[in-house]
């Protein structure tokens, strides 16, 4: 009974702690970051693995769902924004409360040994932003009644699961509730990445606040997630999860640490002259250049967004661009090292000559649906020829790690999410075995599309592919894919030159990539096929020898001060922003939530009266 009280008073903590904030202005941003990092991770790795325990990666579809389908109500029906809304900040709600019932029935099943575990440690500390997030979403917009209600209501369904305990618990496990969590869920995300009523930009140092208590956010979901300190382990899906983001992030640090600064170099130090040469001749020839150019730059897929971002703003022609976008990660040389290792040569020949021609194609394409320049040519230190080499590679700097890193690292990471959540359906070969032979060419190019993966990540990804049963046209198509698409690539072309182009961009790699493919298959001999026992090998992996992975860890720790840094500077809904599409609060007043309709008043700030 005492872990019963404990849990409900931390609970009632919540609202009492938002209540504070009012009188305090400056603890309103701290408590928006707080709630916006702690709910979020809560969502993403806790309550998404349990409902994929019982349901599978339709766990991840649902949420999904319940995530976008009030944006794109919002989005495209005019007049239904405040429904949608309306509903998914119901959903989101019942999520919470729904919730507190299974937090009182796991509370009730931990302590039926008569003590309290580390398991109840946990369910008792992760119950303060429950209560904080019910108060937090629903007294803007509901007032001080229904939000009351709403936590009274949690707190008496907290004691009802106490009571149930075992009973109920099975109760649960025959309802289909692991569904209905998801979609509920990936509802609460929606509400609390949107919810941008909080007057929170007119404070002064709000960014860094509000970063301050996104970091207090971090460290919460490590005490009640991950903290060794206590019995509660994680489930096998979140730590296969957290597991393969760190080691997809490990990867990724070193060639994303050089991309930003190869990125900046260029942006200070490409003479003109350069560029001139990149536009010169025709389109091919363009391409053909921008090819060249990309070629001998050590650049995976995680690094030549910036390097991308950085040539369009300096004027390189479009084809030029696009090309080296396609080319440089497909080519990287430890890439195609790595592909004569574990495929052999005829696949890695043939690797060669499709990821040459597939870029090259889609950069002459790409001039049909991108236009020209997205602006003027920006003036860089190294059109001035007066300026001091040192102050050029200062300026280059600020703009690499600086600039291009807030606007990339929000995609980078949500890319290196959903790759770390896709990877076991592509190590799984019984998720793939009843697609038909005919259809797995465009099955794992439709893969490949969102799936952030450098291309010497997914080179043993490939060669598990081909052992598991694909097609050496399959495998292609996704390593064609893989690199060169992804949801990053698809939010930076989106910034960069709007939707369209950055849809009609993953559909023309998507059609080549399968083209190519089913190419491979019609002349590349099964028996010219020779996967390596090894596969399971990485050039960039966490079990490599120790100075190796010292230096992986020293860029990790690297990137993470940069991205980190990115969050303070900007503030976290900001940096979420560019992924979600938030509009934020320019101070001014007005409403311009995407979850608000323009006519709406002003809403209060959490514990007004």
């Amino acid at each position: 009974m005492t872990a019963l009280i404990q849990s409900i008073l931390i609970f009632l903590c919540g609202p009492l702690v938002a209540v504070v904030g009012t009188r305090k202005p400056f603890l309103l941003p701290i408590l928006d970051g707080f709630v916006l990092v702690s709910i979020s991770g809560m969502v993403l790795l806790e309550v998404i693995p349990h409902a994929m325990e019982s349901v599978g990666f339709a766990a991840i579809g649902l949420a999904l769902a319940g995530l976008m389908i009030p944006t794109i109500i919002e989005k495209t029906q005019r007049g239904a924004e405040r429904q949608a809304h309306d509903l998914a900040l119901l959903f989101g709600v019942l999520a919470i409360l729904i919730h507190s019932m299974i937090d009182g029935m796991m509370l009730s099943v931990s302590t039926s040994a008569g003590e309290q575990s580390g398991l109840t440690w946990a369910i008792i500390i992760h119950r303060l932003p429950e209560g904080l997030a019910a108060w937090w979403l629903l007294r803007p917009s509901r007032g001080r009644r229904v939000a009351l209600g709403a936590v009274i209501l949690g707190a008496l369904l907290t004691v009802v699961g106490w009571f149930g305990g075992a009973g109920l618990q099975t109760w649960v496990d025959t309802f289909p509730t692991g569904a209905m969590m998801a979609l509920m869920a990936g509802a609460l995300l929606h509400v609390i990445v949107h919810s941008t009523g909080q007057r929170t930009t007119s404070i002064k140092g709000a960014p860094w606040l509000s970063a301050g208590g996104a970091m207090l956010g971090i460290l919460f979901i490590y005490i009640a997630v991950f903290d060794p300190s206590h019995s509660h382990s994680p489930t096998e899906a979140t730590q296969d999860f957290f597991d393969t983001f760190m080691m997809m992030a490990r990867t990724s640090a070193g060639p994303l640490l050089i991309a930003y600064i190869i990125a900046g170099m260029i942006h200070a130090l490409l003479p003109k002259a350069t560029v001139d040469w990149m536009g010169r001749g025709s389109t091919g020839m363009q391409a053909v250049r921008g090819l060249l150019f990309g070629l001998p730059l050590p650049i995976c897929s995680c690094g030549v967004l910036p390097l991308y971002r950085s040539l369009v703003e300096r004027g390189v022609p479009i084809a030029a661009a696009v090309t080296l976008l396609v080319a440089t990660p497909e080519l990287e040389f430890g890439a195609v090292l790595l592909t004569f290792q574990f495929i052999g040569q005829p696949f890695a020949i043939a690797r060669i000559i499709a990821a040459a021609v597939l870029a090259l194609v889609i950069g002459l394409l790409a001039v049909k649906y991108i236009e020209k320049s997205v602006g003027p040519p920006s003036e860089t230190p190294a059109d001035d020829a007066s300026v001091p080499l040192g102050k050029k590679i200062i300026a280059g700097l600020k703009v690499g790690l600086g600039k291009l890193v807030d606007s990339t690292a929000p995609w980078i990471v949500l890319g290196l999410a959903l790759a770390a959540l896709l990877k076991p359906m592509v190590e799984d070969g019984d998720t793939f075995a009843m697609i038909p032979g005919w259809l797995q060419v465009p099955a794992f190019a439709l893969l490949g599309l969102p799936f952030y993966v450098c291309a010497l990540g997914a080179t043993p990804l490939a060669a598990v592919l081909i052992v598991g049963g694909a097609s050496p046209g399959a495998a292609l198509a996704f390593l064609l894919t893989g690199p060169a698409t992804n949801v990053t690539t698809f939010g930076i072309l989106s910034d960069l030159h709007g939707k369209r182009a950055a849809i009609l961009f993953a559909v023309s790699v998507g059609l080549g990539a399968i083209g190519c493919g089913y190419a491979v298959d019609a002349t590349l001999a099964w028996s010219a096929i020779e996967v390596v026992p090894q596969i399971g090998a990485h050039e960039h992996s966490a079990e490599t020898e120790g100075s190796v992975f010292d230096l992986a860890n020293l860029f990790l720790a690297l990137i993470t001060l940069l991205f980190v840094t990115s969050v303070f500077r900007t503030g976290p809904r900001p940096f979420l922003g560019q992924v979600f599409g938030i509009a934020t609060d320019d101070g001014s007043g007005g409403d311009d939530s995407c979850c608000s309709s323009t006519a709406q008043e002003p809403e209060p700030s959490p514990g007004k009266g």
